[in-house]
């Protein structure tokens, strides 16, 4: 991992921009479901940021079921959810 992600002259905020460089890990294959990601501490010092940007990013990246954390364990890549989403559209069509 590098930090080269974080742009610290932009005007996006932090947080947004590490969920963006975590979410894209994960589409693109190099995180696979069940994968664990790196602690806060190591995303801290890997991306220079702060703890509150690292649990926002990935308390978002939570809300949309891309991670999900246990307690004790960590933060691990969620299997993708594909059924909900084609459920929900399919219902638009009803």
């Amino acid at each position: 991992m590098n930090f080269e992600g974080i742009d610290k002259i932009s005007p996006v905020p932090y947080y947004y921009q590490l969920e963006q460089l975590l979410r894209e890990r994960v589409e693109n294959g190099e995180w696979k479901p069940g994968d664990i990601l790196p602690s806060e501490a190591e995303l801290c010092s890997t991306f220079r940021v702060s703890r509150t940007v690292v649990r926002q990013a990935l308390n978002k990246l939570c809300q949309d079921g891309i991670v999900y954390k246990e307690k004790g364990r960590g933060t691990f890549v969620a299997k993708p959810k594909l059924q909900e989403k084609f459920i929900q559209r399919t219902y638009g069509f009803y």
